[in-house]
């Protein structure tokens, strides 16, 4: 972490940390004081997203795999149940969330660890940031007008000094068309996992197949 003074408030971010299991021990090592921002979306749209970032770093993307034959294991022969999703993809197993904030808990208290809604991080920013700067302890300044809609990637921008800042070309990538079978069988096997997560942070995000459907086309 970067030297700080004491009216300084330093954020340090990584996708990575949340499903990592040495993570929480080693910063309540460094801070037990830790605040905690933890940005969740449906976790089905997280794995395309996921899957798509992926995918845009490979050379030859015509040899990559399609989601749907990296989300299920079709040599399964039971095809109707929720046991076909391959489970031990990386892109499915970090959108159980349950399971990775169980470890946080176990270090941190749940007054240091902020949940933001990711979908409504997107159709209403400054909402959620304004529950961030509260979180943080900061007196909540940011407004519905300092953001605008990018017409192109439907991301939020950021109004600063009358120029818009959007996001950069890595992100906000047009997400490829999935079948509707395997959305659904990937909302089913989610459900419970969702549910146990809603359980323990004592909130529900609304999330469902028709939501999933809609975001990528």
């Amino acid at each position: 972490m970067p030297l700080a003074s004491p009216d300084k408030i330093v954020i340090e971010k990584s996708p990575a940390y949340f499903h990592n299991k040495d993570v929480p021990a080693r910063i309540k090592q460094l801070n037990p004081k830790m605040k905690i921002i933890l940005v969740v979306r449906d976790p089905v749209i997280r794995a395309i997203s996921d899957y798509t970032q992926t995918l845009s770093k490979r050379k030859y993307k015509v040899l990559h795999p399609s989601f749907e034959k990296m989300a299920l294991n079709w040599s399964n022969a039971d095809a109707t149940s929720t046991s076909i999703v391959n489970s031990h993809w990386g892109a499915i197993k970090v959108g159980i969330y349950h399971k990775h904030l169980k470890r946080w808990l176990q270090h941190f208290p749940p007054d240091q660890i902020h949940i933001v809604d990711g979908e409504k991080l997107i159709t209403s920013p400054a909402a959620e940031v304004n529950q961030v700067e509260k979180f943080l302890g900061l007196k909540p300044v940011v407004k519905p007008e300092d953001f605008a809609i990018d017409p192109h990637k439907h991301f939020p921008c950021v109004r600063a000094k009358g120029e818009l800042h959007c996001l950069g070309a890595t992100k906000g990538r047009k997400h490829p068309k999935v079948q509707v079978k395997v959305l659904q069988k990937l909302a089913d096997f989610f459900e419970p996992h969702n549910l146990e997560f809603f359980k323990m942070i004592n909130r529900k995000f609304y999330w469902s197949p028709e939501r999933n459907v809609s975001l990528i086309h």
